[in-house]
């Protein structure tokens, strides 16, 4: 009987066990930081990789000049001049400090070498239509605000994603910087950090997509652009 009752006890306390041990399990897997109740405030997070950004139309302009008295009304055209912006893409730098678990605040930095193209027509002494590029020297200096979702809320894992939104500055340089041009940048979109490993420091593949829209810089028409953008990069989490 003595050891009956033994046996059952032994048997309840395995069960007891068991089920403590996969609720543990469970919570842990839900957690994209196994382990580490990281990110948390203070936490930093630092990357670095590459940016693509779409080209775009930077309109027409004319050049003209003031017209002889009695040659007719209206300025005299001396050509026509149609520019757009190329495809590029970049390398950028983010660090961030978390706030909270949820909320991190971000600067980055991004440099490229974007293609300048502006197509020369209708000279009013017939020269034939002519196509300039330039290839500009692009910075981009820019701070930003993620929420960041928690992965259980996504069916675990460890791949969380996040938005952001946020501002910059803008800087054009023309070739042998001659000429610099200065202008705005804001930012809006979503990405997913993919972390690996275990522990305080962790390892992971961030990537994001979003809207870029752009004033100023080498766009003579002052018109506010909307760039779509792409980037990737490697994360590192301390």
């Amino acid at each position: 009987m003595i050891r009956r009752l033994t046996s059952i006890r032994l048997v309840l306390t395995a069960s007891c066990f068991a089920g403590a041990w996969a609720s543990m399990t469970a919570t842990a897997v839900a957690q994209v930081y196994v382990g580490h109740d990281i990110p948390r405030g203070g936490n930093v997070e630092i990357s670095g990789g590459v940016a693509w950004a779409a080209g775009y139309d930077l309109g027409s302009i004319s050049a003209e000049e003031t017209r002889n008295t009695g040659t007719g009304t209206g300025p005299f055209v001396l050509f026509g001049a149609d520019s757009k912006m190329k495809a590029a893409a970049g390398v950028q730098a983010h660090i961030g400090v978390y706030v909270s678990s949820a909320v991190s605040i971000e600067g980055g930095v991004l440099a490229a070498r974007p293609h300048l193209s502006t197509e020369l027509s209708g000279d009013a002494e017939s020269a034939p239509d002519l196509t300039a590029d330039e290839t500009l020297t692009r910075l981009v200096i820019d701070g930003s605000v993620l929420f960041h979702f928690s992965a259980a809320s996504f069916g675990g894992g460890r791949g969380v994603p996040f938005v952001f939104g946020g501002a910059g500055y803008l800087r054009d340089a023309h070739e042998k910087n001659e000429v610099i041009d200065t202008g705005h940048e804001y930012h809006a979109g979503a990405g997913l950090n993919y972390w690996t490993g275990q522990g305080k420091h962790r390892v992971g593949i961030r990537a994001d997509g979003g809207l870029s829209w752009r004033t100023g810089g080498a766009d003579f028409s002052g018109t506010t652009r909307a760039v779509p953008t792409v980037s990737g990069s490697i994360a590192y989490l301390f």
